[in-house]
């Protein structure tokens, strides 16, 4: 197994040939991919020099530090591969033949922060371990899009259905919006009051430039014809992920923002896909109200490597 460089739109043939064979994330698109300035595409390569997998590193720098990290807006690194073993013994030492080579590649990055991502469902990070990188666990929250519309109605907390039946009967009219301009609009007001500004470039080609009816859509609350709360999902072929969401502080309705996403989960299930995924967060109060909506709760992995400076710096931003 050998990891380099891939040009994605240069020599494109093997990694579409490989997508459609493998069918990972909408994340791993070459419209999506190609939004981000200097994102590297790394291809895995085999014996043959067959491309049969691939990731992604964010590089940047700050005050003079190079770093690598996962890109903004994505879930993870956008790893993906072909396993081509038969019995249980060698799709394990696949598995980890695969991410001891990320692993090695990735300690001998020039950089004092590597980030490294896995995508959900991938539970091997011993490699990473053994190279001196911290492995930490996070959570996100999956719906089964197949369970029925009225058992996932029962699922919800009674908060969320209250706020559903509150939206009702207060005449919310929840759409599904197309003009990317109103979604933005009331996004932006979330962004302004949790002092968002970075990546603002990036926010806008997900909007105007990837988003399209094939693979996004969005749902937003009016209110006397005043738009007050949004929601926007991306998705492929399998699975909707919550991407983006706010509503207005002066015209708030507690109701609103949870009938935008209970209408993308419906909309999700009409769609044909089998799962919603809320991406997760380690945000108290976020996390809370994404349990709202009866999910299971889902572990996915990040590891790391920086430098001791950087290690402590982190430490006491964790403690603050």
């Amino acid at each position: 197994m050998a990891v380099r460089l891939i040009d994605i739109n240069k020599d494109n043939e093997a990694y579409v040939k490989l997508c459609a064979k493998q069918k990972p994330s909408v994340f791993n698109s070459i419209p999506w991919l190609n939004m981000y300035q200097g994102l590297e595409v790394y291809g895995l390569f085999n014996d043959n020099n067959e491309l049969t997998g691939s990731f992604y590193l964010h590089p940047f720098k700050k005050m003079g530090i190079k770093m690598y990290i996962t890109p903004p807006f994505a879930p993870n690194n956008g790893l993906f591969f072909e396993n081509r073993a038969e019995n249980s013994s060698n799709i394990n030492s696949f598995n980890k033949n695969v991410i001891e080579e990320i692993a090695e590649f990735l300690v001998k990055l020039n950089s004092k922060l590597t980030v490294f991502i896995l995508p959900e469902g991938n539970i091997e990070t011993q490699p990473f371990a053994w190279k001196n990188m911290d492995v930490l666990v996070k959570y996100t929250y999956h719906i089964n899009l197949s369970t029925p519309e009225d058992l996932l109605l029962a699922n919800l907390s009674s908060e969320k259905r209250k706020s559903l039946n509150k939206a009702k009967s207060d005449a919310l009219e929840i759409i599904q919006e197309l003009d990317m301009k109103t979604v933005k609009e009331v996004i932006l007001k979330t962004f302004s009051r949790n002092q968002i500004t970075k990546n603002m470039d990036l926010f806008d080609k997900i909007l105007f430039q990837f988003a399209n009816p094939s693979n996004s859509f969005s749902f937003v609350a009016y209110r006397d014809k005043q738009p007050i709360a949004a929601t926007f999902c991306v998705h492929d072929s399998q699975r909707a992920y919550y991407l983006f969401g706010g509503y207005d502080a002066e015209l708030k309705h507690h109701g609103a923002g949870v009938s935008c996403m209970w209408q993308s989960i419906l909309h999700a299930k009409q769609l044909g896909l089998k799962v919603f995924d809320f991406e997760g967060s380690m945000i108290p109060e976020v996390e809370k109200y994404f349990r709202g909506f009866g999910g299971a709760l889902l572990p996915y992995y990040a590891a790391y490597k920086a430098s001791l400076p950087l290690k402590v710096l982190f430490k006491l931003k964790k403690k603050l």
